[in-house]
C-alpha cells in the first residue's frame, strides 16, 4: 500500500509526469514568438535535468529563472545557428537542383556532403541550449563546446537525436500528440544530457586536481578547452 501514498513510487511517477506536462506546454508556449525559442530551449533543459535528477523543485519558477537569465545569450545563439542553417538549407537546393535538374555527378556528392554538415549542425542545434542551461558562456564558445561534446559523445547524440528531431515531426504531423511527444522529448533529453554533464564535470574535476598537483611540482602543464569552476558550474575557452 505504501506505493500508493503520497510517498510512493506510483504517486511521485505521476506528479513527475504532470511536471513534465506542465514543462512541455511552458516550452511550446515561449517557443511561439520565434525570437524566444533560444530563451525557451534552454530553459526547458534547465527544468528537464533537474526534474530528472528529481531535485526539490518547482518547473514555472525553475522554467522562468533559467529563462530569464539566459534569454540574451540564447538569442544570439538561436540567431547563430539559424543563419548557419538558412545559409546550409540555400547551399543543399542549389546541389540538389545541380545534382538532379542539370545531371551532375559533382553537384550529387555536394548534395550529400551538405547534408553530412546539416546532420552536425543539428546535433550542434541539440547541445547548444542544453549546454547554455548549465554552463556561463558566450554565444560562440557555448557553440564550440557543443560540436566538441555532440561528436565526443556519439552514441547518445545519435539516441537523442532520433528521440528529439522524430517527436518533433511526429507533432507537427498530428499536432494535438505534442501533449505526449513534447514531454517524452524533454524527459529523454533531460536524463541523457545529466548524465553527460555528470560525466564531464567528474572527468573536469580529476584534471583540474592533477593540473593542480603537476603545477605545485613546478612541470608545464597543457591547459583544457572546457573547465568547470568550484563556485560556479561554467565552461571557459582557454
Amino acid at each position: 500500500m505504501n506505493g500508493f501514498g503520497l510517498d510512493g513510487k506510483l504517486f511521485r511517477g505521476l506528479t513527475k509526469a504532470g511536471d513534465f506536462i506542465i514543462l512541455g506546454f511552458l516550452t511550446v508556449l515561449f517557443c511561439i514568438p520565434v525570437v524566444t525559442i533560444g530563451g525557451a530551449l534552454t530553459a526547458a533543459f534547465y527544468s528537464a535535468v533537474k526534474l530528472v535528477k528529481d531535485e526539490e523543485s518547482y518547473v514555472f519558477k525553475d522554467f522562468m529563472k533559467s529563462f530569464k537569465m539566459n534569454f540574451l545569450q540564447g538569442l544570439f545563439v538561436e540567431l547563430i545557428l539559424a543563419g548557419l542553417g538558412i545559409f546550409l538549407f540555400l547551399d543543399l537546393r542549389a546541389a540538389a537542383h545541380w545534382a538532379f535538374v542539370q545531371g551532375s555527378a559533382v553537384g550529387m556528392i555536394f548534395m550529400y556532403a551538405i547534408l553530412g554538415i546539416m546532420l552536425v549542425w543539428a546535433a550542434v542545434l541539440l547541445y547548444s541550449f542544453a549546454m547554455l542551461s548549465r554552463y556561463d558562456n558566450n554565444a560562440l564558445v557555448t557553440i564550440k563546446n557543443s560540436l566538441f561534446m555532440c561528436v565526443h559523445h556519439l552514441p547518445q547524440t545519435i539516441i537523442m537525436m532520433i528521440a528529439t528531431y522524430g517527436f518533433i515531426y511526429f507533432s507537427i504531423e498530428y499536432w494535438t500528440a505534442f501533449i505526449v511527444t513534447i514531454p517524452l522529448m524533454l524527459y529523454i533529453d533531460g536524463f541523457v544530457f545529466s548524465k553527460i554533464f555528470k560525466n564531464l564535470e567528474k572527468e573536469i574535476a580529476e584534471r583540474k586536481a592533477e593540473t593542480e598537483s603537476i603545477e605545485a611540482s613546478g612541470e608545464k602543464v597543457e591547459t583544457e578547452s572546457i573547465e568547470v569552476s568550484d563556485e560556479k558550474e561554467e565552461t571557459e575557452e582557454q
